[in-house]
């Protein structure tokens, strides 16, 4: 690593750190920083000054952002992301503006499901949904020429237009295109696991952003971790059930171990986010997720969960682990994963244990 990517690594944790409320003045963030990522004393001149750590405070907080209202897009993409849980059984995805950004004052917050336009309207009204339905006609969608042969049979395939739009009242307007058969390919859209990866991407890199309803850092654990009650694990590795209830028993475990390390307790109850964004690469897109709303080592344990779960499979693990200062507590987290897997087992609920490790984060910040 070169000293100048060096320091920017530096001034980049000393500025998480000062975000989050985890450090109080720059000397002290920068100290705790080089701690982590160098573990060696270090120059003066290795280190950040406090103006770098200011630039990296700035585009942290999102006063660098491309986009015009951060807070805004962030607020229409998780509606968008509400209604497309709600829906889920219409397979739906996001388009328009809100699936690219950024977005313009009067953007709507479009859908595209695929169904049958009552199913889809009543399933809205259930949740206490209201708007219009429109369906559209054949002669609406594409303009009769009577005067013309009919055309040729042609294969089934997506349909390129609508078969009825729901229009609803909301805070933002929200148009659902309702589709009859499969959705088009369009590129752009996002799924319901890309709204979710979204909006905790969003969340970890404008958290500060200082805008009135912008989502704390608990507000998106929570939208990352309610997905794993129905991601349902290997029933041979897992007995116990689903990824949320899993995730429940290692962070129980992981607090009798230790009760006010919250950096790996966070661990504990994060360590499988990723199976609800990608099952594919769920500790990359886990990672990926979560961004600056954990610390670099909370990141760190998670990173290494994998090997030291091998290790105390087979007895072999990398020599870089190893050596690492934080081997004990990487293993403690592989045992906790392999412990809590115990169906039946008392856990607590999720609102709990969210609500334990706030408590740590508050206590952490009080004056001594």
């Amino acid at each position: 690593m070169t000293r100048d990517n060096l320091r920017e690594q530096i001034a980049a944790e000393a500025a998480r750190l000062l975000l989050r409320g985890k450090e109080r003045d720059f000397a002290a963030a920068r100290k705790r920083a080089a701690r982590w990522l160098r573990r060696q004393r270090l120059h003066r001149d290795e280190l950040p000054s406090n103006a770098e750590i200011q630039v990296q405070m700035y585009a942290l907080a999102g006063v660098m952002s491309a986009e015009r209202d951060p807070a805004t897009l962030y607020q229409m993409r998780h509606l968008a992301w509400q209604l497309a849980e709600l829906l889920a059984d219409f397979s739906p995805r996001c388009a328009g503006a809100v699936a690219e950004g950024p977005v313009t004052p009067g953007a709507d917050v479009v859908l595209e499901v695929q169904g049958e336009i009552d199913a889809v309207y009543t399933r809205l009204q259930a949740a206490g949904l209201r708007g219009r339905r429109d369906v559209f006609t054949a002669s609406q969608v594409e303009p009769s020429c009577p005067t013309a042969a009919p055309p040729p049979a042609a294969a089934p395939h997506p349909a390129a237009d609508p078969a009825g739009v729901i229009r609803l009242k909301h805070n933002f307007p929200v148009e659902i295109r309702v589709f009859s058969g499969p959705l088009p390919p369009q590129p752009g859209r996002l799924t319901i696991a890309k709204l979710r990866q979204q909006l905790a991407a969003a969340a970890a890199v404008d958290e500060f952003f200082p805008v009135d309803g912008h989502p704390e850092a608990y507000d998106v654990f929570r939208l990352l971790l309610e997905p794993l009650a129905r991601v349902q694990l290997d029933p041979e590795t897992h007995p116990e059930g689903d990824a949320l209830y899993h995730s429940l028993q290692v962070f129980e475990l992981g607090r009798q171990h230790r009760p006010y390390d919250e950096e790996f307790l966070l661990a504990c109850l994060l360590h499988d986010v990723g199976w609800g964004i990608d099952p594919r690469h769920p500790v990359l897109s886990g990672i990926d997720a979560l961004g600056s709303l954990i610390t670099e080592r909370t990141r760190y344990l998670i990173e290494q969960r994998p090997a030291a779960s091998r290790y105390l499979q087979t007895g072999e693990c990398p020599r870089s682990l190893r050596k690492s200062e934080e081997f004990e507590d990487v293993v403690l987290l592989a045992r906790c994963d392999r412990d809590g897997r115990v169906p039946g087992q008392p856990v607590p609920t999720l609102d709990e244990a969210l609500d334990y490790l706030a408590g740590l984060a508050a206590a952490w910040d009080e004056p001594a």
